[in-house]
């Protein structure tokens, strides 16, 4: 079959389109008859709903990222000030 394509993803996140790439009837229909898509409109429009999940992930983890720094910060912060309190 064919390679797949890479369509500028977020590590590790898969675009439907690329797992219909794989498909043997869809590669057939693209590469050897060399037929375009009759829904090419949907595709695009989901490409585009793709990227702006993908885009949302990207955000959250790296929101989620930011606060698990402050709650590791705000621990140490805790533990320091028991701490000194103590001495």
């Amino acid at each position: 079959m064919g390679e797949m394509k890479n369509m500028g993803n977020i590590g590790d996140v898969v675009s439907a389109s690329e797992i219909a790439s794989w498909c043997p009837e869809s590669w057939r229909l693209e590469k050897g008859l060399h037929l375009a898509p009759g829904n090419e409109r949907a595709l695009i429009k989901g490409e585009e709903h793709h990227a702006e999940k993908a885009g949302f992930e990207k955000r959250s983890r790296s929101a989620m990222s930011l606060g698990v720094w402050l709650l590791a910060a705000a621990a140490i912060l805790a533990v320091a000030a028991f701490l000194l309190r103590m001495s």
